[in-house]
């Protein structure tokens, strides 16, 4: 239960702050807070399934949520947790297709899709990926 109210709490939050700053300054906030360039952290079949709960969580309270709660909340909430509670290094991905206007975010790690949400994530055209976009505001 205890979980459930988090990730709500979490919700909130990250819509909230959305809503007041703009997506651009919450993505790099969570970018500069929650990114770890090295670990040595490693995924046990333990671990696996407790993240595995904690996304199957995180899809039900975005589901019950009374605002709209797409793929992009998922996924920073998402890079939060697996980045601060687990010290994964993964990526935060946002990809879009003209046509027909299409759009997605997702989580890498490694390189790989970690969950498989949608098919024929090659054919979006990768805009934004916390990993460049780190490095790019270091250099500014």
């Amino acid at each position: 239960m205890y979980n459930i109210l988090y990730l709500y709490k979490e919700l909130v939050s990250l819509d909230f702050q959305i809503w007041r700053k703009g997506f651009d300054k919450v993505l790099r906030s969570y970018i500069s807070k929650y990114t770890i360039n090295d670990s040595k952290e490693t995924l046990t079949e333990e671990r696996i399934e407790e993240i595995l709960d904690w996304f199957n969580l995180l899809d039900q309270v975005c589901c019950w949520y009374p605002r709209k709660a797409d793929c992009i909340h998922k996924t920073l909430i998402g890079y939060k947790i697996l980045q601060s509670k687990y010290g994964l290094p993964v990526n935060m991905v946002i990809g879009i297709k003209k046509f027909p206007l299409e759009a997605h975010a997702w989580i890498q790690y490694q390189g790989q899709n970690l969950f498989e949400e949608m098919e024929n994530l090659d054919l979006l055209k990768i805009i934004i990926d916390s990993n460049s976009y780190m490095k790019e505001v270091e250099l500014s």
